[in-house]
């Protein structure tokens, strides 16, 4: 190997080894671009409606106008009731836990009568004991949790920004996109962004609708039942729905925990309201909502969820489905149709006659006995 051989390979390692710890530290930045982008190919549809109407940037200004006073509205209704009554236990943690022993007393009354037996669940001073400790450390990081809650504000705000760009360039990045691969390919590139870009805009408004339906079923069906702050419980439950198979079970979990410290009563009520609405998403809406967005099978969305999870926490879980969805996508396009292609191709033979490759192996065959 030559002198100036060992420089480039040299300096092609070091080369992808500084592209490599760029892409980590801009990590953040590239999550936020990719967010951007996915909210954009879903509200899209909306803007070129828009557009037909009134000008094609100002559709965009009223799209994204109208995604800032629904968020909005959505948390002064749903942030003020859930603030209030974190404060009031923050204050006096010996209330909670006296919330939590009194539920346990209820439950394990209900259990002693219906089988006539005495049960004890969990020590009561030490249920005292984790509650202080809990709420000592929730004291202690509320500073942390209001930087997190600055910098979630701010990478909000720069989604908007880049969604919005992102649509006013859309059509020049994709023709700079095309432009680097031969004009026989650029056909099939167009073909395959706009698969995506369809994918992605289906499965954020499929997710929307699956989300707002729970949520807003769930806040009836509590108020219905009398449970307090039911458009937090059902604000908790629809956006934990976001997450496919495991997220509407966990958005339960915690909304049964905390119907719990009113009342053991309300926490089955959630139960019940959840289990009435999950009948309705799972065998009705989601399979009609999300037949044109991403096609993954079940267990691979799960494993492709804790991938997400293990790797960028919430969001990551967010992101992972799609994500998969666009990989999936791009395999068949650039991998298995070009093979299928390649096998299915059609080889001349003597008499004009078009064979497949299989054909061709067989008349050779014959040919030779």
């Amino acid at each position: 190997m030559t002198t100036q051989q060992v420089f480039r390979n040299t300096l092609v390692v070091i080369l992808t080894f500084v592209a490599a710890y760029a892409l980590f530290l801009s990590a953040r930045i590239i999550i936020v671009l990719l967010v951007a982008i996915i909210i954009a190919s879903a509200v899209r549809p909306l803007v070129l409606w828009l557009s037909r109407r009134i000008p094609y940037g100002l559709s965009i200004l009223v799209v994204y106008g109208l995604l800032i006073l629904l968020i909005a509205g959505l948390l002064i209704a749903v942030l003020p009731p859930a603030a209030n009554r974190l404060a009031v236990y923050i204050e006096n943690d010996d209330r909670l836990a006296t919330r939590l022993i009194s539920a346990q007393r209820w439950l394990e009354t209900n259990i002693e009568q219906r089988f006539d037996t005495n049960i004890q669940l969990l020590d009561e001073d030490g249920i005292r004991q984790t509650v202080n400790n809990l709420v000592t450390q929730l004291r202690e990081s509320i500073p942390a949790l209001a930087g997190e809650f600055g910098g979630l504000v701010g990478d909000f705000v720069l989604v908007l920004v880049m969604g919005a760009y992102w649509l006013t360039s859309r059509d020049s990045a994709v023709e700079s996109l095309t432009s680097l691969f031969s004009i026989g390919r650029r056909a099939r590139i167009r073909d395959i962004f706009k698969e995506i870009e369809g994918t992605l805009g289906s499965y954020v408004r499929g997710v929307m609708l699956v989300v707002s339906f729970v949520g807003v079923a769930n806040f009836i069906l509590l108020t219905l039942f009398g449970v307090p702050n039911a458009v937090t419980l059902g604000f908790i439950v629809g956006i934990t729905t976001a997450l496919p198979i495991i997220g509407g079970y966990i958005g339960a979990a915690s909304a049964a925990l905390l119907a719990l410290l009113s009342s053991p009563l309300h926490a089955i009520f959630a139960i019940i309201s959840f289990v009435l609405v999950q009948q309705v998403e799972n065998h009705y809406l989601t399979p009609r909502v999300m037949a044109n967005s991403v096609n993954l099978n079940p267990i691979l969305v799960i494993l492709v969820l804790f991938i997400g999870f293990s790797v960028g926490g919430v969001i990551g879980g967010l992101l992972s489905v799609p994500v998969a969805g666009t990989f999936m996508i791009l395999i068949r396009h650039l991998i298995i149709e070009p093979k299928r292609e390649e096998v299915a191709a059609q080889v001349p033979v003597k008499g004009g006659i078009l064979l497949s490759p299989g054909d061709v192996g067989h008349v050779n065959a014959n040919a030779e006995t």
